[in-house]
């Protein structure tokens, strides 16, 4: 018995995309919203993972909806989705950054190519929690955006994405020193924006 997903996106003032990722089985959600991430041991670092849930943290993401850097700011950006998870214990924290390549918009979908700077043909993702493997200035990264709701303020409502990272060290930069950071991201029911 063959099994279809039919997949559909959609764009209006209320929910900037929902849709159904590649696969035709898609996982069930969490009951709250939830980090999880490892990784892997490599010559500077040795092997890590994070787990947050509402009971050990707070979420909160926002979608772009506009954005003009600041020019009083080095290097600010405009990120097309910025995500906060805050521990409860008031010192762990992991951010997340996400741009489409440019001159495109970050909808639902796979984007294999990416890294800390996005450009026409690569997007822009950044995943740090301030632990080895994880906080970087350059990496080499793919992240799927499964599902992807918000309000017409930019408040992420409802997210799933998972990802990759691998940091880069030295130079000319070489992937080798750090260990592949893999990582599930869910937002459910969420009402707060990235602060």
């Amino acid at each position: 018995m063959k099994r279809l997903c039919v997949c559909a996106g959609l764009l209006t003032a209320e929910i900037v995309i929902a849709g159904c990722g590649g696969s035709s089985m898609q996982p069930s959600p969490p009951a709250t919203s939830t980090l999880t991430f490892q990784v892997a041991a490599a010559a500077l670092n040795p092997a890590d993972s994070g787990s947050y849930t509402t009971a050990s943290a707070t979420f909160g993401a926002s979608v772009r909806t506009t954005c003009v850097p600041d020019p009083n700011v080095p290097n600010s950006v405009c990120p097309d989705l910025m995500v906060l998870v805050r521990g409860t214990d008031g010192r762990s924290s992991c951010q997340l950054w996400a741009f489409a390549p440019a001159g495109r918009s970050l909808n639902v979908g796979s984007y294999p190519k990416a890294a800390a700077s996005y450009s026409a043909d690569t997007a822009g993702f950044l995943f740090n929690c301030s632990r080895g493997g994880t906080a970087c200035n350059g990496n080499v990264s793919s992240f799927t955006i499964h599902e992807l709701q918000s309000n017409p303020n930019g408040v992420v409502t409802r997210l799933h994405m998972t990802f990759e990272q691998t940091c880069l060290g030295g130079f000319p930069p070489a992937v080798g020193p750090f260990g592949k950071c893999t990582g599930e991201l869910w937002i459910i029911d969420g009402t707060a924006p990235f602060l």
